[in-house]
This record gives structure tokens, C-alpha cells and sequence, in this order.
């Protein structure tokens, strides 16, 4: 049987399937017939949190040279100390006179809920890390924790429901061949973890825990995004093919040079990173990335105490700017919904929040507190190479309202005597067709743009890319999303304006030649995917990418785009292992 799913941590393996039941994050009421009672709930609820710490430290202290393992459970510890969630759980056991494992159940259900609803797929996916820290922690006050995943008798594919982060950074590459989810995406802590580790993970599966037996023999296509359940002896023998050519693919990539990234004629290429917390930083600069071309600030002010405190914001982009010296730091104001960019802000629900409430139209509505974070970045941008960026602007009459604003905070500064960098450059988002048509009227403000091709995507072909029902149609390589890349190219440097792309189509190895053909100045990927762009980078000369750059805006459709290209890299870089989807299908 073969199934289909998302490719979220590439390579092959073959074994029996191991099934791991995670309950789910709820607990019954039990309601509490004194405040003593409450007292000593509140106490078991704290020796909780202390004996899971505990599991964690010692999870992070195995996980030996694995930088990102290290820092993901940094990160739930963060989480699971979180000052706002302990003061809401023990606010309900006092209050509503009820046992710690609902009252805990029930506050980080609201806070999956909240995160749920996020526009950015990086945040949603954080639901796994909350979701992670509180079945550790109802597992401590019931004492029903799990220990399968340390009783494994043989190498395994693990199969389950979803698989939590604190899980994955236990797992043992040696002991767990593969695993494969019905939930997850490709930007989850879990999958981040699995690339980490070498463990090859396809998610996204919906039922797979259903079709899978215990012991049933499973190929698991990491690359592809396909699972094999009792595959054939011919199924079996091309797979077993396919993995020594990937893990031959792997090790020359290992041997790749850690310096800058240069196209086959020697073209030097800017290769940034896309961030979302502070302790990326170390993983950016082992990897001699040219700076951040985006840290996404809204999960910070998620799991911040108060949005409002301004000495927090500083710290992060102050350090965050030292360490990347000389290089620069992109930082990009809340890219959120209304109803989260305040604690304890009830905003009416809206029936497509894509459409709606959010980004710098809350920050324009409410200039007092967005004034709070533009103020923290300017006082740490006397320290660093920082630059300011701001998401989803799509009407001139926006841009300079935001530009006055930043004008009102340098001026409380310079009467402060707070010293801040006059120069700081300013630029925006591209990620809408009508900033891309209004471009010419926008850039004379900005002093760079960056091009977000997953929004762009999706505003232009009125995709929603988290719809199944339709996501066949979302493609980046349709000709309306490539016309107006090329556009943008073309109108920020006849202004002499640099634009850099941080969509997931930079990290696309099939587009990466047409991006460099367009001219585009800057590419900006997750970090794990640094070196694999920069490999791909290397095989490309600057005249076959301009020449398949203006071919592309000729042809119909994405699939004969992504044929075009798909020529070119497969004879300039044989050992790469593509995904067939990316080529053989319009999607």
C-alpha cells in the first residue's frame, strides 16, 4: 500500500512499524472542596514542573553535538517556565476549585487554540511544543508517563499520531529508523529535530495509524513524501538503490565549503536565514550565513509575560545584533492577528483572517503599543547592522503612516538622549499583488524590499494553501507569481533598491536558478536548508539563469517551468534527489 504525505525530513529507510499511542492533551474536572485543597494542588502542580525540567535538562544534555536539538528543548524549557501559563493554571485551581491536570489541560488547550489560528505556518506548528510540555506534565501529576520509546527490543519505524519534540529529541538514530505522523508540518520542531538527528520523516499522513499494523515492514521516502506498507521484493530493491545514492548525495554535501556562496562562474551570492528565536543565532553564524534576512517576532511576543515590556524586545534584538556583527539583521515588526497582538484582547472573530485584522494594520490602529517594539529595535540598532522590515503594506497612505510614526519614536529618543542609529534602513514586504503594482509609488519611501513568496502565492491564485481541496493549486511557478518576481526585480533596481526573497521558494531547488536569473539580490532559507542552497548555488552560472529566468515568463505553466529548469539542474548537479511533485505536477 502506498501513501502520500509531506517529504519533512529527507532520506530512506526500511523497517517494521512500531506503534506509539500519545494520548491527547485533555483531563477530566475534579472539583476541589476547600482552598487547602487548592494549596496542595498548586504544590503537586509546581513538583510537576520541576521533575519535568528535570527530564528535559537531561534530554538536552544527550543530545550531545546536536546544536538544534539542544536548542528546541532550550526552548520548551522556556515554555514550560513561562510565567503567564503558571500564574493562569494556578489562577484556575485557586478560583475555580479544580484539579491541576484539567487546570493545566485547559489553559494550554487556549494557548493551542490561539496559535492555531496564526497565519504563519512556523507558529502554528508550535502547538506541538505546547502540546509536548503539557502531556509531560499531566503525565508527572498521574503518573502515567510512557517509557516505550526507551524500551526498543530492534530498529524501528516509528508510527504515530503526532510525535512530540521532547520525543524526537530522545529518539536514537540507531534504534529509530524513520518515523511517520498524521499530523505535522514542515516547519514543526519535531521535523526540524528529525533533519537534525539524520532520522528521515514523512508527516501529514492523516490516517496512517490506522492502515499500519504492528511488525507490518514499511519504506519510509523522506524525499518524496511516499510511504510503502509489505512492499514487494522489486519495491524493496529499488528503495535499498535509492538510499545509497542519497546517503552518497549527503556525504558530499557534508564536505561542502563553509565559505560564502558563489555561482559556478564566480558570482558572489548573498545567503541569509530566516529565524524565529535568539538561539538560532549560533547555528546562522556555523554555517557562514551572509546575516538574517528575517526574524519573525511574533512568537516571541507569544510566549513574552507582557508584549508592552519594552526592556525584553531590547535585550533579544540587542543581542541578537552583537552577535551577528558585522552582518545584518532583518527584523520584521508582529506579522499577527488582532485578537494576539495584546494579552487579554478579545477581538471579534473574522471569518478570514487572511483577509483582515492584522500585521501593521493593528500596529497603525494601536501606534501607542506598536511604538513599544519599533522603540526597542531602534535603541538596539546603535549595537548592530539592524534593519527594520514591515509585513503586509499594501497602501501608500500605510507607508508613510508608518514612517511618520517612526519619526515620532526617534524623536522621544533623541529627547530621551537615547542614542539610536539615525541611518537604520526601512523596508518592506512584498507579498500582495497590489503592493507589487504599486510598487514604483511605494519604493521612493523604502530602502529595500523583500519579496515573501509563500503570501504572494497565495494572494495571487486565491489559494489557501492549508486548504487540502485546493492546495493542488497553489504553485509558485505559475506565470502571474513569476511575472511580478521579475517585476519586482526590475522596478527596485532601476531605483537602485536591493530586494531579497525569504519565502519558502528560496530554499526551492528548482527555483534557486530562476531567483539568481531574475537578478534578485539576496536569497534568505531556513537554516538547516543553508547548505543544501548553497550547493545548488554553485552549479549555477549567472548567464543559464538569466537566459531560464526570461524563458519562464514565456511559458503557460508552472509544471513546463519546473521541466525547463528541472534539465538544467539534473545535468548540472546528477546527484541531487528531487521531489517529484515539484516537476512532474502542477503543484
Amino acid at each position: 500500500m502506498l501513501f502520500k504525505g509531506i517529504a519533512a525530513s529527507h532520506g530512506i529507510a526500511i523497517g517494521p512499524a512500531f506503534l506509539l499511542k500519545v494520548e491527547e492533551l485533555r483531563h477530566a474536572r475534579r472539583t476541589l472542596i476547600d482552598s487547602s485543597e487548592s494549596e496542595e494542588e498548586i504544590l503537586r502542580f509546581r513538583d510537576a514542573i520541576i521533575s519535568v525540567k528535570h527530564d528535559l535538562e537531561n534530554i538536552a544534555d544527550s543530545m550531545g553535538d546536536v546544536v538544534e536539538g539542544r536548542q528546541i528543548l532550550e526552548f520548551l524549557l522556556l515554555l514550560l517556565q513561562d510565567p503567564t501559563i503558571k500564574k493562569e493554571v494556578e489562577n484556575k485551581i485557586r478560583c475555580d476549585k479544580v484539579n491541576a491536570e484539567y487546570a493545566v489541560s485547559s489553559t494550554l488547550l487556549d494557548v493551542m487554540d490561539k496559535f492555531n489560528i496564526m497565519k504563519d505556518p512556523y507558529i502554528r506548528e508550535r502547538v506541538a511544543d505546547v502540546k509536548d510540555v503539557g502531556r509531560r506534565i499531566i503525565e508527572k501529576l498521574t503518573g502515567t508517563e510512557k517509557d516505550a520509546l526507551n524500551n526498543l527490543k530492534q530498529p524501528v519505524v516509528l508510527v504515530a499520531r503526532d510525535l512530540d519534540p521532547s520525543e524526537t529529541a530522545g529518539l536514537k538514530p540507531g534504534q529509530v529508523l524513520a518515523f511517520v505522523t498524521d499530523m505535522g508540518g514542515k516547519t514543526s520542531h519535531t521535523t526540524i529535530l528529525a533533519r537534525a538527528l539524520g532520522i528521515p520523516a514523512v508527516v501529514g499522513l492523516q490516517k496512517i495509524t490506522v492502515e499500519i499494523h504492528p511488525q507490518d515492514l514499511i519504506i519510509v521516502d523522506g524525499i518524496h513524501g511516499c510511504v510503502i506498507v509489505n512492499p514487494t521484493e522489486k519495491e524493496l530493491s529499488y528503495y535499498a538503490e535509492i538510499r545509497e545514492q542519497f546517503q552518497e548525495a549527503e556525504s558530499l554535501l557534508q564536505q561542502a565549503n563553509p565559505g560564502p556562496a558563489l555561482t559556478e562562474d564566480g558570482v558572489r551570492y548573498e545567503l541569509a536565514a530566516n529565524i524565529e528565536l535568539p538561539h538560532e543565532v549560533e547555528m546562522v553564524k556555523s554555517l557562514a550565513a551572509d546575516g538574517i534576512g528575517l526574524f519573525r517576532t511574533e512568537f516571541l511576543r507569544l510566549i513574552q509575560e507582557k508584549g508592552e515590556n519594552e526592556e525584553d524586545h531590547f535585550d533579544i534584538y540587542n543581542k541578537m545584533a552583537l552577535d551577528m556583527l558585522p552582518k545584518p539583521v532583518i527584523i520584521r515588526t508582529y506579522d499577527m492577528g488582532g485578537d494576539k497582538f495584546r494579552t487579554g484582547l478579545n477581538s471579534a472573530r473574522e471569518a478570514n483572517p487572511f483577509l483582515g485584522y492584522r500585521a501593521v494594520r493593528i500596529g497603525l490602529d494601536r501606534p501607542e503599543e506598536f511604538s513599544i517594539q519599533l522603540r526597542a529595535i531602534l535603541r538596539a540598532s546603535i549595537h548592530g547592522n539592524i534593519k527594520l522590515m514591515f509585513p503586509m503594506v499594501t497602501h501608500v497612505e500605510q507607508l508613510r503612516s508608518l514612517l511618520d510614526l517612526i519619526k515620532l519614536v526617534k524623536n522621544d529618543l533623541r529627547v530621551k538622549a537615547i542614542p539610536f542609529d539615525e541611518n537604520m534602513q526601512v523596508g518592506i514586504m512584498v507579498e500582495t499583488p497590489a503592493t507589487v503594482i504599486a510598487l514604483d509609488l511605494m519604493l521612493p519611501y523604502v530602502d529595500f524590499v523583500s519579496i515573501g513568496t509563500n503570501d504572494l502565492t497565495q494572494y495571487t491564485l486565491a489559494v489557501d494553501r492549508g486548504n487540502p481541496k485546493v492546495a493542488y493549486l497553489y504553485d509558485s511557478f505559475h506565470p502571474a507569481v513569476l511575472r511580478q518576481i521579475d517585476t519586482v526585480v526590475r522596478l527596485c533596481h532601476a531605483q537602485q533598491k536591493w530586494v531579497g526573497v525569504c519565502g519558502s521558494m528560496a530554499a526551492n531547488p528548482l527555483a534557486v536558478p530562476l531567483l539568481i536569473g531574475f537578478g534578485v539580490d539576496e536569497l534568505s532559507v531556513a537554516p538547516s536548508l543553508i547548505p543544501d542552497v548553497k550547493k545548488m548555488i554553485a552549479v549555477v552560472t549567472t548567464h543559464a539563469a538569466r537566459e531560464m529566468a526570461e524563458k519562464s515568463l514565456s511559458i503557460e505553466t508552472g509544471l513546463r517551468v519546473r521541466a525547463l529548469v528541472h534539465s538544467y539542474v539534473i545535468g548540472k548537479y546528477p546527484e541531487i534527489l528531487l521531489d517529484e511533485n515539484d516537476w512532474k505536477t502542477g503543484g
